[in-house]
Formats: structure tokens, C-alpha cells, sequence
């Protein structure tokens, strides 16, 4: 009985213990932790994180235990020790130090999941080591090397180790502080690729599970490990570590990065500033522009030069088909955002998650959305260091409640970038590609042929050049190590990529070129002097103090050529090429027909320099005076839109509209005058020269006998180019309806064909454009 009392004893005096187990096993552990920066500053514990001694005691770890941390949903992260951190420390946060982060360029605020590490790293057998400065070491600083790296104990590359004190080359002088990074890590083969087991993992598979490390773990050990010195500042490019995404390297955004700069940073880290003057700072901007611009880009940039705690909002990951838990999460991140300040809350495609609420696929849901995201950025107050940025390419289809002063004080709009900002963005990728013969002058010429390509475009040509590259040494069984990316790739790889300003309306133009056109001189110089000049030197037209044309009218008989030379006027200026067409435009329901208008010249304008061609713009412009009934009251808005275009309060810079038409007196009057389609150029039927030069043309593969293609010009006197080239046509085909193995033509083939030509061009109708030019001209 005493026994059992006895036995018993010790129970009753752990029974004030139990209160504290109870409470520790009830700790919920969270699927993931919140980064957050680590309190201790010193290099030698840069290897550290920090848990709260609950969530260590909760997961069954102990502290000095190797751990694997990575981005919530990725498997790729990196080998750290495990320590516990103060009590005061939050349950769901886990503190990393500056060091550590750089090398998977973990953000504050990034969720990390941990996992247990059993194995212990190889040790290193070589280990090399650079400065952020690019300075390289000394011998007087390897004992102090050394020295700190036997008490950080693991080593991987990209790992940085701030403010080191390093001893003087010259004894007696004072030490200077360097932030060190480790450069590469050991010679062997198989390193990049070192894989530790996973015990955690172990349990779940059978056949074993491995971790991947994004940069290879190892042991230092002192006086084993070699170390070696590098005026290097970053990894070797054979690690691939993930790169810290800066303002430099972003390429024709200097000044949408300067108003970034002072739209973030200085509520972030300078709020003091505005209350000395009494005012509030911005809290949130908004990012518009066309996809591929760069605006997700800028985000990242944004929040890796801050040093601010970031928080993303995305759609998928806030909307819930609950009741009430999409504005619950939207209020966590808010108040996540306010605990850990300076943060910046991000949310990308902001259109989706607060579309305006006069839209009629507006439901409910969404409006309950919008209404909270106003009162959560109302409530961030005057001295809050939160900035929300958003960005969308459709800033319209937002609520207008968000784009007022105090919430989204400042919009920034990432447009498509011209000539200088493409050369900027190709020079920074041609700078990563390293191995290329491109000149300086083809960089540019390059950059001068990008019209409508944004950055994602650029990108893209630049990875189709290093395609085409592969390609072609495998082709010719070359070695790839003596490759090199040449302007011909790059003139190959132009044709794969599409403009993304334009990849709605773009249109694939057939090669047509001056020399194609039989004959019009005077057409060809005029298109030159109109067309060309102003898009190609605007400059000169600034010096001089006048405005370049806006449009250019072509008139005359069918079959003269006059779409042909939009094609070739396409191809020979190298710009971006559009056209509207009629059937396209009209639509049965009230103003989609207008809107399509305002559509494709803000996309002209987008695209800039860029020709809309306008091919039969009778069809588009006709004459609302018109006594026949021909005008409708749809066809007449399309004009209305179409001349407000052209020369309305919304000027058309870059932009120089082409119109074709057999019947110029039908077209409007508005839309001949000065300032719209001002020059007009008549297509006349091809002179005896022209007729001559097309009959060449068109028979330079075909093998002619007894054939007078002199004789045979001065018959087709009167006939248009169209004509001219149906009749070869129609002697080729009779040449084969008479012997399928034909090889020639003969001039009895012609015969036969003009005997059945049927001329179009009649007197009245080269009087009916006489009278036209000497009206209008």
C-alpha cells in the first residue's frame, strides 16, 4: 500500500507540470512561417534561424538541428541551423538573417515551410571567397577568414557575411569592415546537385524522398578546406541561384522607376517628411500599362531595394466561395501589413479582385470586396508606413472609388517603349548573353526594327536568337562551345516574334517591296516625302516649327495599285502596320461599331510609329450630305468617331492614316479637308513605261518565243496594272490548256488573251478623277 502510495507520490508532485505540457502540445503549428529579420546582427550566426522554443518543442526539434527552409509550395530551398528564439516572438514567424535570405533571395514577408534534416553535410574540400565591392582579399585576412567561417560552421554559395572586420594589408593600420560572399564551394562534379535526405520525408514515401537544395551545403573545416580569394562579387552563373531583382535591371523605365522611388521610399522610410509640412503621405500607386511592359517587374524590384516587408495579393489566393472569408483575408493581410512595419502590400491584377461596381458582372461579392478594400486603405491612417501598389493593364475596368487621392494617390503608367527604351532593354539582355558579334550600330538597328515590342517581347527575341544559334551548330555539327549569337539570328528570330501591342490587330503583310510596283515614280517619291519622312525624322519637323500630315488619300481606277503600294509602303518603312476594314467595323448593336474605332487608333497610337490603312474608306466615310439614302445613321457615327480620331481633342501623334477608294467624291467632305487626310495622290493608270516594266516583271520565269513585250505594252495602252497582269496570267493558262508539258509562251497565247481582255478603265472615268483633283487637289 505504502509502495503504491509511494510510486504514487511523485504523480501528485508533477501534477502542477501538467498545465505547461498541456499548453505545449497544444500549440498549433502553422503550415508555414512569416519571414521576418533576425535580431541578431552578428556574421558568425548567419546560418541561424530563429523559431519560437513552443514551435521547436511542438515539431519535436531540437535546437542546433539542421532544418531545410523554402518558399511555401516550392521544394527548392536552403540547409540552416535551427536556434530558439525570444519568447516575445510570434508563433508564425520564423527570423532569418540578411545573409542567409540573399541566397534564395527570400523576401521579408515571404511564408516559408521547414522541414528536419537528419544527415549532415559533406565537408568542403575547396571554398572560394569574394567582397560586394568586387575587392579582393589579402593574405593578412585568411586567418580572420578562416576563423569566422570554423564558427558559421556550413558554407554555400551566395551566402554573405556583412560587415567583417577584415585586418589592414599594412600592419599597424586600423581594419576596415567588408561584406563577404561565398563565390563556389568545392570541384567536385556533382556538388550543384547535392540532394539530402529528408527523414520527414522518408516517412511518407517508400522509397525515400530528397530535398534539392538551390545552393549546395557544406562543412567547413579548418585547416582541410582550402580557401581561396576572387575579385568576384556574385556566385558562379553555374549555380543558377535565384538573382535579387534590381532597379538596374530594368532597361527604358528611368522615369517611371524615379516616380516609383519617391511615390514608396519616402512614406516607407521617411513619413517624418510629410507631417513637418503637414501633409499625408501617398499610400498607394498604380501601375497600368500593356502586358509585358515590365510592371510585375518594377513590383519585384520595388521590394527587394526596399527592405520592406512585402505582402502579395492575388486573386486566386484571396477569393473564397464563403460567405464573408475573402474580406477576412484581405483585413489579415492588412493587419499583417500594419504589425510589420515599413511594409508594401502588393496586388497584382487589381482588376479582378476590385472590378467596378457599375459593370453589370458585377455581383454582390464583389462590391462587398471593393467596399472593404476602401475602408481597409481609408484606415491605414496618416502616420501608417504601408504602401499598397497594384497594378493592371486595364485601369478603367477598376472601381473609380480606388483611384481617388488617399487611397491611390499616384498612377504610373508602364507604357511601350520606344526606340531609346528597347535599345536600354536589348542592351541589358545582350549583356547577360555575353557571347555575340553584335556591333553597337546593329544593336541599334535591332532596336529601330522593335516597333510595338515591350520588354517580354525583347526577352522573347533574344531566346529565339540563342534557339537559332543551337540550331544551327547542330545543323552544321559544330561545337557549342565556340558559338556565338550573330545579327543574322537575330534577324530570323524578328520574324517568330510578334509585337504584343499589336498581336490583336496585327497583320502578317505579304513582302511587297517598291521594285514590285511597274512604273508610279511619282506615287512612290509622294508616299516617300509624306509617308515616311515624318514618321522617320520628327525631329526636323519640331526644328522648323510644322506639323507632319496626318493622312494621305489614294485615289483612282481599280487595279492601279493603290492597296499594292499600302503593302509595299508597309514593308519598305519597317513601322508597324494596320489596317480597318469595313465589314470588321459595323456591328448591329448601338456603339460597339464606334468603340471598335477608338480601339484600333488607340492601339495605332500605342504602336506608334505606326500606318492604319483604310482600304474602299467610302464605305467608312461617306458623304453625310448625301440625297441618296446611302447614309445610315450607324455609318455616320463610324464617321463621327473616325474624324475625331483623326483630328480631335485626342491628338494623333506617330500615327499617319492611309485611305484608298475608286470613288472620292462619295467620301465626306470633313474628312478631305487640311489637318485630316491631307495630301491626296492620284494612282493613274500605268503610262507605257509602267506597262512595259510590269510585263517584264511578271514574265521574268516564264520562257517567251516570238513574243514583242514592246509591241504588246503599246497595245495595253489604257489599261490599268491589274489588267496587265491577268493578261500574262491568261496566257500562261492558255499555253497549259493546250499542252500540259508546256515550257514557253507563245505570242498567239497573247493574242488570245487580249482578243478576250475586257478593259476597265473607261474616258468617263479618267474625266470623273480629272474633275476630282481639279476640286479637291
Amino acid at each position: 500500500m505504502s509502495s503504491k502510495a509511494s510510486k504514487g507520490t511523485p504523480k501528485k508532485k508533477s501534477a502542477g507540470d501538467e498545465p505547461e505540457q498541456a499548453k505545449a502540445s497544444k500549440v498549433k503549428v502553422p503550415r508555414s512561417f512569416i519571414t521576418r529579420p533576425s535580431p541578431n546582427f552578428n556574421a558568425k550566426s548567419c546560418v541561424k534561424v530563429l523559431l519560437h522554443p513552443s514551435i521547436l518543442k511542438a515539431i519535436d526539434i531540437l535546437p542546433g538541428s539542421l532544418v531545410h527552409a523554402a518558399r511555401e509550395g516550392d521544394g527548392a530551398g536552403i540547409l540552416a541551423q535551427v536556434s530558439p528564439a525570444d519568447s516575445g516572438c510570434p508563433f508564425n514567424v520564423i527570423q532569418v538573417s540578411a545573409g542567409l535570405r540573399t541566397v534564395c533571395n527570400f523576401l521579408l514577408g515571404d511564408r516559408l515551410e521547414i522541414s528536419k534534416i537528419e544527415s549532415q553535410p559533406p565537408y568542403a574540400m575547396n571554398i572560394t571567397i569574394g567582397t560586394l565591392s568586387g575587392i579582393k582579399l589579402h593574405d593578412r585576412a585568411r586567418k580572420t577568414v578562416e576563423k569566422l567561417l570554423e564558427d558559421v560552421g556550413i558554407v554555400m554559395p551566395g551566402l554573405t557575411l556583412y560587415k567583417v572586420g577584415i585586418p589592414s594589408e599594412v600592419e599597424g593600420e586600423e581594419k576596415t569592415f567588408e561584406d563577404l560572399i561565398i563565390t563556389q564551394v568545392d570541384d567536385h562534379p556533382d556538388i550543384s546537385s547535392l540532394k539530402i535526405q529528408d527523414d520527414g520525408a522518408q516517412q511518407n514515401t517508400d522509397d525515400g524522398a530528397f530535398q534539392r537544395f538551390v545552393s549546395p551545403p557544406l562543412l567547413f573545416k579548418r585547416g582541410s578546406t582550402i580557401l581561396n580569394f576572387t575579385d568576384e562579387s556574385e556566385p558562379h552563373s553555374r549555380y543558377n541561384l535565384p538573382k535579387k531583382t534590381t532597379y538596374s535591371q530594368i532597361g527604358g523605365l528611368v522615369k517611371e522607376i524615379k516616380d516609383l522611388k519617391s511615390a514608396i521610399e519616402l512614406p516607407l522610410h521617411h513619413p517624418d517628411f510629410f507631417a513637418r509640412f503637414g501633409t499625408n503621405p501617398p499610400r498607394g500607386v498604380l501601375l497600368h500599362g500593356p502586358p509585358g511592359t515590365g510592371k510585375t517587374m518594377l513590383l519585384r524590384a520595388v521590394a527587394a531595394e526596399t527592405n520592406a516587408h512585402v505582402l502579395s495579393i492575388d486573386g486566386p489566393s484571396i477569393v473564397s466561395k464563403y460567405l464573408g472569408e475573402t474580406e477576412s483575408k484581405l483585413r489579415d493581410c492588412f493587419n499583417e501589413a500594419r504589425k510589420y512595419q515599413p511594409a508594401i502590400l502588393f496586388v497584382d491584377e487589381i482588376d479582378s479582385l476590385a472590378p467596378s461596381r457599375d459593370s453589370d458582372n458585377s455581383g454582390e461579392a464583389e462590391s462587398r470586396v471593393v467596399a472593404t478594400l476602401l475602408t481597409l486603405m481609408d484606415g491605414i491612417g496618416s502616420n501608417g508606413r504601408v504602401v499598397i501598389v497594384a497594378a493592371t493593364n486595364r485601369p478603367n475596368s477598376i472601381d473609380i472609388a480606388l483611384r481617388r487621392p488617399g487611397r491611390f494617390d499616384r498612377e504610373v503608367e508602364i507604357g511601350i517603349p520606344d526606340i531609346e527604351a528597347r535599345h536600354s532593354i536589348l542592351n541589358l539582355y545582350l549583356n547577360r548573353i555575353k557571347y555575340h558579334t553584335l556591333s553597337a550600330d546593329e544593336i541599334s538597328n535591332i532596336a529601330s526594327k522593335t516597333h510595338g515590342y515591350v520588354g517580354a517581347d525583347i526577352a522573347s527575341l533574344c531566346e529565339q536568337a540563342v534557339s537559332k544559334v543551337y540550331q544551327r551548330m547542330k545543323d552544321q555539327d559544330m561545337d557549342l562551345d565556340n558559338s556565338f549569337v550573330t545579327l543574322e539570328d537575330f534577324e530570323q528570330s524578328l520574324i517568330d516574334i510578334r509585337p504584343s501591342a499589336m498581336k490583336e490587330i496585327f497583320l502578317e503583310t505579304p513582302k511587297v517591296y517598291w521594285s514590285d510596283i511597274g512604273g508610279q515614280e511619282q506615287l512612290k517619291r509622294t508616299f516617300k516625302e509624306v509617308i515616311e519622312l515624318p514618321l522617320e525624322t520628327p525631329d526636323g519637323f519640331k526644328r522648323l516649327g510644322i506639323k507632319p500630315p496626318k493622312g494621305v488619300l489614294l485615289y483612282g481606277p481599280p487595279g492601279c495599285s493603290k492597296t499594292l503600294a499600302a503593302k509595299a509602303l508597309a514593308t519598305e518603312s519597317g513601322v508597324n502596320f494596320l489596317t480597318i476594314k469595313g465589314p470588321e467595323i459595323f456591328n448591329k448593336y448601338v456603339g460597339e461599331s464606334e468603340r471598335k474605332i477608338r480601339e484600333i487608333f488607340r492601339k495605332a497610337r500605342a504602336a506608334a510609329p505606326s500606318i492604319l490603312f483604310i482600304d474602299e474608306i467610302d464605305a467608312l466615310g461617306g458623304d453625310r450630305g448625301d440625297d441618296s439614302g446611302h447614309s445610315t445613321s450607324a455609318s455616320s457615327n463610324v464617321l463621327t468617331s473616325l474624324l475625331n480620331e483623326l483630328d480631335g481633342v485626342e491628338e494623333l501623334n506617330g500615327v499617319v492614316v492611309v485611305g484608298a477608294t475608286n470613288r472620292p467624291t462619295e467620301i465626306d467632305p470633313a474628312l478631305l479637308r487640311p489637318g485630316r487626310l491631307d495630301s491626296h495622290i492620284y494612282v493613274a493608270p500605268p503610262d507605257h513605261g509602267a506597262r512595259l516594266e510590269i510585263l517584264k516583271k511578271q514574265t521574268s520565269k516564264m520562257q517567251l518565243q516570238d513574243v514583242d513585250l514592246e509591241e504588246l505594252a503599246c497595245q495595253l495602252e489604257g489599261c490599268s496594272g491589274a489588267e496587265v497582269v491577268n493578261l500574262v496570267q491568261k496566257a500562261g493558262t492558255t499555253a497549259l490548256a493546250e499542252d500540259r508539258d508546256a515550257t514557253s509562251v507563245l505570242k498567239r497565247h497573247f493574242d488570245i488573251g487580249l482578243a478576250s481582255l475586257s478593259r476597265g478603265i473607261t474616258q468617263e472615268m479618267l474625266q470623273y478623277f480629272e474633275e476630282f483633283a481639279q476640286g479637291r487637289g
